[in-house]
C-alpha cells in the first residue's frame, strides 16, 4: 500500500482482516505530541531536514496545495469533517445514494464521529457563537437558498459532560488519546491525539492485524514483472546514501492522494515508462473542490474604540489632557459595546456550517465553516518557545492567558487581540477544472483555469457578505486570490479519474484500474468532480465500496480486475 491517507488506510486494514500480508509504504513519520514543535519543524520541507506534518507546495500558476505528511496522511491536517454527498447523478456507473449510505455509515462508525457539543465549555466559545447566531438568523431570512446550518459531524473526541477537557482516554480500539481542550490552539499541535486521526483506528486495526509500516519510504517506481508481480521502488528519506530499496507484491493499492498518486503514476507512465497501459485520461480532471477563504471581524465598538485609543495618543503627545480624556472614554465606551473579543484561536475548526444551494437551485452547492488560527502576538511566543525546543501544545493555554492578561493593562495589546479577523473557510461546486503534467524537472504541475472561477468566487464573496451583515461584522475579501489569482487547496481531487471504460477514465468506480490487475487507486485523485461538501467522507465510502468489491472478486476468481467494472 503506497501512502497511508484515508483511502490506503481502509485498504490497509481490510486486507490485513483478510488475512493478507500488508506493508504500508509512508514518507512521512509518526507524529505526536511529543516531538510536535511550532517552528520550521510542523512543515514538509525533507531538504532542508524538516519532516512536519504539513505540504504546502505550490504546483502552477494559481495552485498552492496544502497536504498532510505522516502515518495518517491527511488526517492529521485536515478539520475531522465528516459530510456525505447527497446525489450521484454526475458520477459514472449508476451509483446511488442507497448504496453508498451503508459505505458512509461504516465509515463514519470507524472514524468514530460525533457531533461538534452542544455543551460548555465547546458551545459557549465567543467565534463558535458568533457563527452560530448569524447562520441561524441567515436561514430564517433567506430559506429559498439556505439548506441546512447547525454543527457538524466530526473526527474529533470531546470531552463527555463531566469530564475535563484535555483529560487522556482509551479509545474503543485500545489507541491512546485525550479530549479536545479549547485552551489549544488546533494548528499548533492542539488536535494531536484529539483528531480521530487514522492512526488511532484503521491503521491502529491494521497493525494488530499484521500489516507492517515502514516510514520515510517514498515511493518512485512501480515495475510489472514477468510474472505479474509488482515491484515497487523507494528510498528512504532519512538514509544519508538515499539508496534504493525494492518490494514485490502480489496486490498493489495507490492511495498517495490527488497530488502524489497522480505525479507517481505519471512519471511511470511517462517517464520511467513501467506502466504504459495507463488511461490517456491519467492527470485530467484536477479540481479544488471550490476552496475559498474570506474573513468577518465583529464589528461592535471596534471603530469606536480605535478611533479613541488614537485620540487619547494624539492628546498625550500634543500634552492636551482634555482630549487624551475624551478618547479614554470614547476607548472605554467602544470597549463596553464590543462586549467580549472573538478569540478565533478558540475551538474547533468547521464546528459549524451553513449550506447552500448552488446557483442552479439544485443541492449541495456550497458550505461555509468557520475557521480557528492562532492570533499573532501568541503564534509569535510559541515560535519563539520553539526555537528554545519548549513549546508543547498544551503550552498555548499558558500563552493565551499571558497575552489576554497584557490586555487588561496595555490597551493597545487588547485592541489589537480584538481585531483579528474570523476565517470563513468556504468550498463547493466550482466552475474550473484543470490537468495535471510534468513539468522540465519531471515534476508535477497543475494548469488550472483560474478565470473560469471568476463568477463561482463572486458568488461566494456575496454569500460572505450576507453571512457577515447578519454577523454584525465587517467582510473582508481574499485579497491574495483576487490580486495574485492563488488559492490555497486543501481538498485537492482529481488527476486519476474513474470512468466506466478506459477511454473516459484511468480507474472504474471502484477504484480498479484499467489494463492492470490487482492494482487499485484509492484517493480523492478517484473522484470525478467537486463535490461541494468537504471530501473525507467520501474518500472513505468510496474506499469500504471499493476493497468489498475487490476482495469478493480475489475469493471468487482469484484475482482483481476491470472485467466486472459493470457489476
Amino acid at each position: 500500500v503506497i501512502g497511508s491517507g484515508f483511502g490506503a488506510s481502509v485498504a490497509a486494514l481490510r486486507f490485513a482482516e483478510a488475512g493478507k500480508k500488508v506493508t504500508i509504504l509512508e514518507k512521512g513519520d509518526w507524529i505526536n505530541r511529543e516531538n510536535f514543535e511550532a517552528d520550521a519543524n510542523m512543515f514538509w520541507l525533507p531538504n532542508k531536514g524538516y519532516y512536519g506534518m504539513n505540504h504546502f507546495e505550490k504546483k502552477g500558476r494559481h495552485i498552492v496545495p496544502w497536504l498532510g505528511v505522516g502515518v495518517g496522511g491527511g488526517s492529521h491536517v485536515y478539520a475531522g469533517t465528516l459530510k456525505r454527498r447527497e446525489f450521484f447523478d454526475d458520477f459514472p456507473g449508476n451509483i446511488t445514494v442507497e448504496e453508498m449510505s451503508p459505505y458512509y455509515d461504516r465509515a463514519e462508525t470507524m472514524m468514530q464521529a460525533e457531533k461538534y457539543p452542544d455543551y460548555p465549555p465547546y458551545n459557549s466559545l465567543p467565534s463558535y457563537c458568533v457563527f452560530r447566531q448569524a447562520e441561524k438568523k441567515l436561514q430564517a431570512k433567506y430559506p429559498e437558498i439556505v439548506e441546512a446550518q447547525g454543527d457538524i459531524l466530526l473526527a474529533i473526541s470531546y470531552a463527555p459532560q463531566g469530564v475535563e477537557p484535555g483529560s487522556k482516554f482509551v479509545n474503543k480500539y485500545g489507541a491512546s488519546q485525550q479530549y479536545s481542550d479549547p485552551d489549544e490552539q488546533t494548528i499548533l499541535g492542539g488536535e494531536i491525539d484529539v483528531k480521530n486521526t487514522l492512526d488511532k483506528n484503521y491503521l491502529f486495526l491494521a497493525q494488530k492485524h499484521g500489516a507492517k509500516i515502514k516510514t520515510f519510504s517514498q515511493v518512485f517506481k512501480i515495475e510489472l514483472t514477468d510474472n505479474k508481480k509488482y515491484k515497487v521502488y523507494f528510498k528512504n528519506l532519512k538514509e544519508q546514501s538515499k539508496s534504493e530499496h525494492s518490494i514485490l507484491c502480489d496486490i498493489l493499492i495507490c492511495g498517495a492522494g490527488s497530488i502524489g498518486s497522480t505525479e507517481l503514476l505519471l512519471k511511470n507512465k511517462l517517464v520511467l515508462k513501467t506502466l504504459p497501459k495507463l488511461s490517456s485520461t491519467l492527470g485530467k480532471g484536477y479540481h479544488t473542490n471550490g476552496d475559498y477563504i474570506t474573513f468577518l471581524v465583529p464589528k461592535k465598538g471596534l471603530l469606536l474604540s480605535w478611533g479613541g485609543l488614537i485620540i487619547a495618543i494624539l492628546g498625550w503627545i500634543m500634552l492636551n489632557w482634555l482630549v487624551a480624556i475624551i478618547g479614554i472614554v470614547i476607548y472605554v465606551l467602544g470597549w463596553i459595546l464590543s462586549k467580549r473579543k472573538s478569540e478565533p484561536d478558540k475551538g474547533t475548526t468547521n464546528s459549524d456550517y451553513i449550506r447552500f444551494k448552488h446557483k442552479d437551485d439544485s443541492t449541495q452547492g456550497s458550505y461555509i465553516e468557520g475557521g480557528r488560527y492562532p492570533t499573532p502576538f501568541k503564534a509569535v511566543v510559541a515560535v519563539l518557545m520553539s526555537l528554545g525546543g519548549n513549546f508543547r501544545p498544551m503550552d498555548y493555554g499558558f500563552i493565551s492567558k499571558a497575552v489576554n492578561w497584557m490586555g487588561k493593562y496595555l490597551p493597545f495589546f487588547e485592541l489589537i487581540e480584538r481585531s483579528w479577523p474570523i476565517p470563513m473557510l468556504m468550498m463547493g461546486r466550482d466552475d474550473a477544472t484543470g490537468n495535471f503534467f510534468l513539468n522540465k524537472e519531471e515534476e508535477v504541475e497543475i494548469d488550472f483555469p483560474f478565470e473560469s472561477n471568476k463568477e463561482y468566487y463572486k458568488h461566494l464573496a456575496k454569500l460572505g457578505k450576507m453571512l457577515a451583515k447578519e454577523a454584525d461584522a465587517y467582510f473582508i475579501p481574499n485579497g491574495i486570490a483576487s490580486l495574485l489569482k492563488i488559492v490555497e487547496v486543501p481538498h485537492n481531487i482529481g488527476g486519476v479519474p474513474m470512468g466506466e471504460t478506459p477511454e473516459v477514465g484511468v480507474v472504474d468506480t471502484y477504484g480498479r484500474v484499467f489494463g492492470y490487475e490487482n492494482f487499485m487507486v484509492l484517493d480523492g485523485s478517484i473522484l470525478p468532480n467537486s463535490l461541494g461538501p468537504n471530501p473525507v467522507d467520501t474518500i472513505l465510502a468510496f474506499s469500504e465500496r471499493g476493497i468489498e468489491k475487490a476482495l469478493s472478486q480475489l475469493e471468487r476468481k482469484g484475482k482483481i480486475s476491470t472485467e466486472e467494472s459493470n457489476i
